[in-house]
């Protein structure tokens, strides 16, 4: 039976099997690979809410999450959730994000926000679905060219999303207690927006990149015009497995 730990990372050794993982999950260049002096920097003058989250299975880091403190202190960026390729849809980026709420929840902080690329369904569905954060902000190509197999072919565009841990129905649901449910309806009306991509927009990026882009530009028009433009807020990720497509659900955020 494996055993499992998560634990902060401060000694070199540790902070070393960081790019690895890197190399790894995203496949990036060296000019790319975020090097071991900053992780130390990190670990070593940032904290409480600059810190490296490890995940441990038998001893061997299989996954981390590292957070920067911002200008608000009372929020926290998480810059980087990585989960090496062996240990992928086990629930540990999960796990890792809810031990990081608990560590964060201790020195009053009120919210933890992320950027992810909005055609990454599998992000969606964490940040959104299991975590209950909502999308406040759309950034077009927010990174520039990055030299990594995951990002080659598309522009980096970005979601912000923000995690308000200490709202109770967030609590509740990360508690299992109550669950989102949105009906997806063809028709958009005047209060609730949806926005369709694919579920797996790395596969069809490695066949048809045409598509790819298609995609990217189709949604970054949207996105900017619903979040940007009509500031609206993602709400809910629907993943509707039959059709391989997920839905996000954007609406007005609630007055005041």
């Amino acid at each position: 039976m494996e055993h499992e730990n998560i634990r902060p990372i401060k000694n070199i050794k540790e902070i070393n099997e960081l790019l690895f993982i890197q190399k790894e999950v995203w496949g990036l260049k060296d000019i790319d690979i975020v090097p071991v002096h900053i992780f130390k920097a990190v670990s070593g003058f940032m904290g409480p809410k600059g810190i490296i989250l490890g995940y441990f299975i038998d001893g061997k880091l299989s996954a981390y999450l590292l957070t920067f403190p911002t200008s608000n202190p009372k929020e926290v960026f998480g810059g980087m959730l990585a989960v090496s390729k062996n240990y992928q849809h086990k629930g540990i980026g999960y796990k890792l994000n809810l031990e990081l709420r608990k560590i964060m929840l201790t020195h009053d902080v009120d919210k933890i926000s992320w950027t992810y690329d909005p055609l990454e369904s599998v992000n969606a569905n964490l940040y959104l679905n299991k975590l209950g954060g909502i999308i406040t902000h759309h950034f077009a190509d927010y990174y520039g060219g990055l030299n990594s197999q995951l990002h080659f072919g598309l522009s980096t565009d970005r979601f912000k999303v923000e995690w308000n841990i200490k709202e109770r129905p967030i609590k509740e649901e990360i508690d299992g207690k109550i669950k989102k449910n949105y009906e997806y309806k063809i028709n958009d009306c005047s209060d609730i927006k949806y926005v369709e991509i694919p579920l797996n927009i790395q596969h069809i990026k490695n066949i048809n990149i045409e598509e790819a882009l298609e995609w990217r530009m189709k949604t970054r028009a949207l996105f900017d015009e619903y979040i940007e433009k009509q500031k609206l807020i993602g709400i809910n990720f629907i993943r509707d497995i039959v059709n391989r497509k997920g839905i996000y659900v954007f609406k007005k955020p609630p007055a005041g």
